[in-house]
């Protein structure tokens, strides 16, 4: 955003003194200015290509059916559990959700719900417990998550393992896709231990795009890009001809590449084309525990019946007395509630408290706040949201996210071209977009 800012200021100098002689000190500054110009247009036009797609072999189809009747993958009354011994199911009711050619779909939920190990089941990960994944015979796959990174050689630089991923390719073609995710120069040549985590991702992306998949999972894919980045990557997902599935909590990445909407949560499993629908089907509870009050996971799941199934503590079997004399509430009178999933962890729920201690902003007002590259973004507060987060709209980008209150600063108090607050730089996690309305 400040770049942006000084890039318009730049032009606008450059314009008013278009003659000026080169000896004088003006002249010097033009040109200095004019530089610093020309290295960011360059920088926008990179952007504008990073993150691209070659055109994907054609899947076979004698019948000429619409890539909406070609099935990629197709889960088919399945069932999942990780000790199948314990009666605990991720998935107890059976699910059926078919990955056609045509599939550009965005998968909503919490934490914990079910929505990873969906994704692992799809790509061979985990292998469903009853029922059956059926597959394509001739269709290429590309898995794009947050742990995509391990599979790096960091002994090798990205040159030399898109190399080895690659064996018979030009190294020059190999080194171009590179740059198109923004791995140019002598970090190409550079053993990647000694990489960022966001280059290092760049590298597994570059791996996955070089020759373009039929079906493409992204799994969080914004939580190491800056927003202009964000910007280029929804802008390849709308050009990608392939099927996509998405799983994010940045709401405005799902709503500009998605045409359906999964959701999945405790007691549901449900497809919608609209993502108003899906975000209040998904986000019912969620919006229940951030306004306060007490949250009963028996209730979640006598209205949602039908769909995934929740951890055991969310049973509804009726409790002896002693099963129910041993049930302790903490001091504190805070209710726990387990989502299912493969290590359920409590969450913790209780009444509305005020705002935490710290600067406190209005509806309307103009302020910056954190994003996960740790930079500094204007932005405009939609909504207070009880306990310590804002609703909040980045003004240059259009998203819109929920943050905690020592993400978000007054715009007076630091100009954006300062460094990050240490405070602020130590916690990146509390930036992280949460892609909930």
């Amino acid at each position: 955003m400040e770049d942006k800012k000084k890039y318009e200021e730049i032009e606008k100098f450059l314009q008013k003194n278009q003659n000026v002689d080169p000896s004088t000190f003006l002249g010097r500054q033009k040109h200095d200015k004019k530089q610093w110009s020309e290295q960011y247009h360059a920088k926008q036009v990179a952007l504008q290509g990073k993150f691209t797609f070659p055109a994907a072999t054609p899947l076979e189809n004698p019948e000429n059916l619409p890539l909406a009747d070609i099935s990629l993958l197709n889960a088919v009354d399945v069932r999942f559990s990780y000790k199948p011994e314990t009666n605990v199911y991720i998935f107890n009711e059976p699910i059926n959700f078919n990955v056609t050619a045509s599939t550009r779909c965005g998968v909503m939920g919490p934490n914990g719900a079910g929505k990873s190990t969906l994704l692992k089941m799809l790509t061979k990960q985990h292998f469903p417990t009853s029922g059956a994944i059926v597959e394509h015979p001739k269709f290429t796959l590309a898995y794009f998550g947050q742990y995509s990174t391990h599979e790096l050689d960091l002994e090798k630089t990205p040159a030399e393992w898109m190399g080895v991923q690659f064996p018979g390719e030009q190294a020059g073609a190999l080194r171009s896709h590179l740059a198109k995710t923004s791995i140019v120069g002598t970090v190409q040549d550079t053993r990647m231990e000694a990489l960022s985590f966001s280059q290092k991702s760049c590298i597994v992306f570059s791996k996955l795009t070089f020759k373009c998949p039929h079906l493409l999972i992204l799994d969080e894919p914004t939580n190491f890009l800056d927003l202009e980045s964000v910007d280029s990557l929804i802008a390849a997902c709308n050009k990608y001809a392939g099927a996509l599935l998405l799983v994010s909590h940045n709401r405005d990445f799902l709503k500009k590449c998605a045409k359906t909407y999964l959701s999945v949560v405790p007691g549901k499993f449900l497809l919608f084309d609209n993502m108003k629908d899906a975000e209040r089907s998904t986000y019912t509870f969620i919006a229940e525990m951030e306004e306060g009050g007490s949250v009963s996971a028996q209730d979640l799941v006598k209205k949602n019946a039908g769909g995934a199934s929740v951890h055991a503590s969310q049973d509804l079997r009726e409790k002896s007395a002693e099963e129910e004399s041993k049930e302790k509430t903490p001091e504190d009178g805070i209710k726990v509630l387990s989502i299912s999933g493969s290590s359920p962890s409590p969450m913790p729920v209780k009444k509305s408290a005020a705002p935490a201690a710290g600067p406190l902003f209005a509806v309307g007002e103009k302020v910056q706040a954190l994003w996960t590259d740790g930079k500094w973004y204007d932005a405009v507060i939609k909504k207070v949201i009880p306990e310590t987060k804002y609703q909040l709209t980045y003004t240059a980008y259009g998203n819109t996210v929920n943050i905690e209150a020592k993400s978000i600063r007054k715009i007076a108090a630091a100009p954006a071209s300062k460094q990050v607050p240490q405070a602020a730089a130590a916690q990146p996690a509390t930036a992280r977009a949460q892609g909930k309305k």
